[in-house]
């Protein structure tokens, strides 16, 4: 009787062994994501940082004209991790970017001189929308997987952070005088890009960019994942909302551009005084800071999908 006690308690001592080191080997399946690939898909809003719209961060966001025209970026992924903590990621996006420099309205009525930053933006009334297509390589750390036996390697949530390039493609718009009516700005030449000596250089289109990610994501199941991401892309260009320099005499416009051309890029160029805020400005007065390069951002959701795979993990 003894014995077969003893024998049914070693037993059941090996049957709950197991059971545990079972569930401890698809705990650290299920929260560690396995080397091999992931696909998925991203989607979220989108800004322009550049000449137009506001000085600050917080006024780009904090104001009443923002959400008069909120911008969106989405695209599919493929992830692949050679580590727990690290992998490497390319993404392909298309969508929108828009900046106006109505979002200093609120801050321009506060204004005590006309010469305030605030009011002078607003009085240039520029505004700029562009259509992107962009294919990035990230490459991805989630630094409490680095070691991927810890205790913070199995928690579902885990923060991480993301270094890369992009190529992106750009058209850019611009609305005519007072109207809503959108314009290409390419071949308007705005600043008199690549109308020869004393005037600009003619930029590209296809432009490079050093995206810089942190974000968070949540193991929702054994293969699924949702995270949440920021996204800021440095860029090598100075006229993705089409305002860098100084304005020119509208004579130029006539003088390198078609009769339809030149009389819509003067239109364009020199906005605020169709809207009656400031008289027309004569060339060489600063229509926007040259030494800025413009950037842009998201802030997106992902989903994602580990695919299943039997290769042996070399770092377990």
């Amino acid at each position: 009787m003894q014995a077969r006690v003893i024998r049914n308690l070693v037993a059941l001592s090996f049957c709950m062994a197991t059971a545990y080191a079972t569930s401890a080997q698809d705990a650290h399946r299920l929260y560690v994501e396995p080397d091999g690939w992931a696909i998925g898909m991203n989607f979220g809003m989108s800004d322009l940082w550049g000449n137009v719209g506001t000085a600050s961060p917080i006024d780009h966001y904090n104001n009443s004209k923002y959400f008069d025209k909120v911008t969106f970026m989405g695209g599919l992924f493929g992830r692949y991790n050679v580590h727990p903590g690290f992998g490497l990621r390319g993404q392909l996006n298309y969508g929108a970017l828009y900046a106006t420099d109505k979002w200093n309205y609120d801050l321009a009525k506060k204004a005590t001189s006309q010469g305030e930053d605030a009011y002078q933006r607003y009085a240039r009334a520029q505004n700029a929308k562009d259509d992107v297509f962009e294919s990035t390589l990230l490459m991805e750390i989630t630094p409490r997987r680095l070691n991927p036996e810890g205790k913070n390697a199995l928690k579902r949530g885990q923060p991480f952070l993301g270094l890369g390039l992009s190529i992106f493609h750009f058209t850019p718009y611009s609305t005519v005088a007072a109207s809503q009516d959108w314009v290409k700005t390419y071949d308007l030449d705005l600043e008199g890009q690549g109308f020869g000596a004393g005037y600009p250089k003619q930029f590209s289109l296809w432009q490079p960019a050093i995206p810089l990610v942190i974000g968070y994501r949540w193991d929702i199941g054994q293969h699924v994942n949702l995270g949440i991401e920021y996204m800021f892309r440095y860029t090598f260009t100075k006229y993705l909302d089409g305002v860098s320099g100084k304005y020119i005499d509208p004579a130029a416009f006539a003088e390198h551009l078609s009769p339809s051309q030149a009389a819509t890029a003067a239109l364009v160029a020199d906005k605020g005084y169709w809207y009656g805020l400031e008289p027309a400005n004569v060339a060489g007065n600063m229509r926007g800071n040259s030494a800025y390069t413009d950037k842009y951002s998201t802030i997106s959701i992902t989903l994602s999908f580990k695919v299943p795979t039997r290769t042996p993990k070399w770092w377990h």
